[in-house]
């Protein structure tokens, strides 16, 4: 058989069997990801960083790519195969985790990258969440252990991340990672009594850290400044965003026109949203959720 003949085949067996309004739907995010990227942030990157204008469309445009070949490729493995795939992935991931306090690049007071020369800037944690997810279930699942260790198992392990993360630290990550194992022990049948109590004895653990460990006083701030807008300077991005919000009003001032977004310190990062409704309005902001809404469902 023709090489061609085998190509199309495969193809086609990949595009009937993929979920395409799922994949139609994330396909339209990173459209619109690329081009809020490419009319947003062009002057910040030449003003703030004094680089190419186009240096944060071309980035999100390399890593979009990247994406793509990931999806086409794990959408292109049978559920064995992906199921073995993505639990090697995840102790390779888990092992990278334990290499980020040693060789790991600090920026702004937090140690969670590892500078690799193929991918500098590599999150380990960014890659495990999702392998995670799936080694968690399949622990869970499996009838050849017994349900009491399982459930110690899957705790010991989620200890392990919890500790790593907060050593880095990103309180941030840590309560993602235990909010999605909580689910998962949740929807495998775990008395509620037993969850409760670990989860209480979790957050009595957290809040002693934000309390009495000077490591986390940024939250401490963060967190009574939402309280009280006059405390201390850590509300001082999420202000200048919500002034760029409030600029652009329902309908924005138009691509290019917004005037406060060089005051979000970092719009380029997750900030990127209020630049977006500066320019395009909070109707636009509405339907980039719209989206999110439909695909979750």
């Amino acid at each position: 058989m023709r090489i061609d003949s085998l190509i199309y085949k495969f193809y086609y067996q990949w595009w009937k069997n993929i979920d395409k309004s799922i994949f139609l739907l994330i396909t339209l995010l990173f459209v619109i990801g690329l081009f809020f990227s490419l009319v947003s942030t062009s002057l910040i990157a030449s003003d703030k960083l004094d680089t190419n204008s186009y240096f944060f469309f071309f980035k999100h445009l390399v890593y979009v790519s990247i994406g793509i070949i990931i999806i086409f490729i794990f959408s292109s493995f049978d559920k064995d195969k992906l199921f073995k795939y993505s639990i090697i992935l995840f102790f390779i991931s888990f092992l990278s985790l334990f290499l980020v306090p040693v060789i790991g690049i600090e920026v702004k007071g937090s140690k969670r990258w590892i500078d690799l020369v193929f991918l500098p800037r590599f999150q380990p944690v960014e890659v495990l969440k999702p392998f995670l997810i799936i080694f968690l279930a399949t622990i869970l699942c499996d009838s050849k252990i017994n349900i009491i260790s399982k459930y110690l198992l899957s705790t010991f392990l989620i200890s392990i991340i919890s500790l790593l993360l907060i050593i880095q630290p990103d309180i941030g990550q840590t309560l993602l990672v235990v909010f999605s194992w909580a689910v998962l022990i949740f929807t495998s049948g775990i008395s509620i009594y037993f969850l409760l109590a670990i989860l209480i004895l979790g957050s009595t653990v957290l809040v002693y850290l934000i309390i009495y460990l000077p490591k986390f006083d940024y939250i401490q701030g963060r967190i009574f400044s939402f309280f009280n807008r006059e405390t201390g300077t850590h509300n001082f991005q999420s202000d200048k965003a919500i002034d760029s919000i409030t600029s652009g009003g329902f309908f924005g001032k138009g691509i290019g026109e917004g005037t406060l977004k060089n005051r979000v310190p970092e719009a380029h990062t997750d900030y990127i949203i209020s630049v977006i409704s500066e320019e395009f309005g909070v109707v636009a902001i509405m339907l980039i959720l719209l989206l999110f809404l439909i695909f979750f469902f």
